[in-house]
């Protein structure tokens, strides 16, 4: 498993955050305008699922994929996916960042060839760059919305003749899913338009919800502090074409774009984490732990000859193999707690360790009986083996068979005055 960046404080990250939107209309030089003014409903602000860039110079419209839960339950891996704005004014330190501490080793620049050629990006060490332009030769558009009928399909007359735009989703897609070792940074001129509907198509891949989605896209408003996006644009416009021309997000990925089930199954593997903490098998010294038991409030009771219980005496084998498992013992008893992949989910399991039950004190009578529990206050006098009926036997213990010795020498001293009388 690939160890990615430790994500950052969440206040911290925001905090720094919300300062970078006050100032963005100086530091970009996009020329936002008072008409541009913030918006409640398409300015959202940040959130704790939300990881916005702060720490690279020169990047406004950065953050890495949302933490928001996808399919079946699962939390979708941010640091494996950053969306940006163009590189061409991060600095040479904000690009070694991108690549030390974000791990960034592919770049996918959505960019035509004359606005790559106007702005190139600053290359981020080691990483590789692959340019796809969604527009193909000719991306200046003066209306949005005409823009957004042709993100769904520009030039596309078919499955023989794809055009630019249909051709580029299974690319940038594919190149998503077969990235398995770092970090892709995906960008086009302002991180909002071409790179927003690429993530409407992978959150859905992912199951991400529809407030969700929206949520991530209208935030690069919140970021470089405009209204340029809106759901008129991503839902009214480019998800209502996908609807009435393609059957659907699902219909259009697979049957027009033309993913495979195992392009669905790579990207899901690679942006998703897990969140089952079940455990499939638990043993304490060797001894099998019955696990519905043990997941119980009282926990499950087994026996153990062992003593003294370490943690080294106990396995836990996870049924998701990324999943971490962690035992703690207190005399007896040993509590489990497994985590999942997503870093939230636990489960936890108890076991009870008893010691096996034995015998001690224990004697042999002459029939061959056994007499047991006996203490140091009595002594047991055997019979011995030959001897007949009129053997003498004396008994002597403690108070009682002081009395008998007393009551014997009181008795022989009376017969002893009545003989000499």
């Amino acid at each position: 498993m690939t160890a990615y960046r430790t994500r950052r404080g969440t206040l911290g990250r925001l905090g720094a955050t919300t300062l970078a939107a006050a100032v963005v209309a100086c530091s970009i030089g996009f020329g936002a305008t008072s008409a541009n003014a913030a918006s409640p409903s398409n300015q959202p602000p940040l959130t704790s699922k939300d990881h916005a860039i702060t720490d690279v110079p020169g990047l406004v419209n950065g953050r890495e994929l949302g933490s928001f839960a996808g399919l079946n339950g699962q939390l979708v891996n941010a640091p494996r996916l950053l969306r940006t704005e163009s590189l061409d004014k991060i600095t040479s330190a904000g690009a070694a960042t991108l690549a030390n501490e974000y791990h960034v080793n592919l770049v996918i620049d959505l960019r035509t060839p004359t606005q790559v050629a106007a702005k190139p990006d600053v290359p981020v060490p080691g990483a590789q760059t692959v340019n796809i332009s969604m527009f193909g030769a000719d991306g200046n558009y003066n209306d949005d919305t005409v823009m957004y009928h042709d993100l769904v399909d520009k030039g596309y007359n078919g499955p023989s003749d794809r055009g630019p735009m249909i051709t580029a989703y299974a690319q940038i897609l594919r190149l998503i899913a077969q990235d398995t070792t770092g970090t892709v940074l995906i960008h086009c001129s302002h991180g909002m338009d071409r790179t927003g509907t690429v993530m409407d198509l992978l959150y859905n891949i992912l199951g991400v919800g529809e407030s969700d989605i929206l949520h991530d896209y209208l935030l690069s408003n919140t970021q470089l502090n405009v209204t340029w996006a809106t759901p008129a644009l991503l839902q009214g416009t480019f998800e209502s074409d996908v609807d009435s021309k393609y059957g659907g997000i699902d219909s259009y990925l697979r049957k027009t774009i033309g993913l495979t089930d195992q392009d669905f199954a790579a990207l899901r593997t690679n942006l998703l984490v897990s969140n089952d903490a079940t455990v499939s098998a638990i043993t304490v010294d060797g001894v099998s732990v019955p696990l519905d038991a043990a997941a119980s409030a009282a926990g499950a009771t087994i026996t153990d000859p062992q003593t003294t219980l370490t943690t080294s005496g106990v396995t836990v084998t996870t049924t998701n193999p990324n999943a971490t498992a962690s035992a703690a013992v207190s005399g007896r008893t040993v509590t489990i707690t497994a985590t999942a992949q997503d870093g939230t989910t636990v489960a936890h399991y108890i076991v009870n360790a008893a010691l096996p039950a034995s015998t001690t004190g224990s004697s042999t009578t002459g029939s061959g009986t056994t007499a047991a529990g006996l203490t140091s206050s009595g002594t047991v006098a055997q019979l011995p083996a030959t001897g007949s009926d009129d053997t003498p036997v004396v008994l002597v213990g403690g108070i009682g068979g002081a009395l008998l010795i007393i009551g014997g020498a009181l008795l022989m001293r009376r017969r002893t005055k009545r003989a000499m009388s």
